[in-house]
């Protein structure tokens, strides 16, 4: 079973993403904060990342950066989510993810796009 870590501060979007994978047969780790993403990857051993950009009090850019820098999570597939940035401006920085999710998503796109990269 496939094991996706998804990052977001709305407990409702999480929940809609953890039903959704889990309809699926993944098994989801839903975090509301990545204070604590590196301990929760090194336990969970996540075959994917979904991470939201926009986290309250947080950059999920930042975040993401951190994994791509980091040599433990660097080959981890991830992708970003948000309300607020688009594809184009996502895919132009330093560091891009594997896939971008906008929000509000389409559960069948998410489930695509999950189902390529895992």
């Amino acid at each position: 079973m496939k094991r996706i870590l998804v990052v977001d501060d709305d407990p409702d979007i999480l929940e809609v993403f953890q039903m959704a994978l889990e309809s699926e047969h993944y098994k989801v780790f839903p975090l509301l904060s990545p204070r604590y993403i590196f301990k929760n990857i090194k336990d969970f051993k996540p075959d994917l990342v979904i991470l939201d950009i926009m986290l309250n009090g947080m950059d999920g850019r930042a975040v993401f950066r951190e994994l791509r820098q980091n040599p433990e999570t660097r080959a981890i597939p991830v992708i970003l989510a948000s309300a607020r940035y688009n594809e184009s401006y996502v895919t132009a920085q330093e560091y891009y993810p594997e896939a971008y999710l906008e929000k509000p998503f389409d559960i069948d796109n998410l489930l695509q796009k999950v189902s390529a990269l895992t």
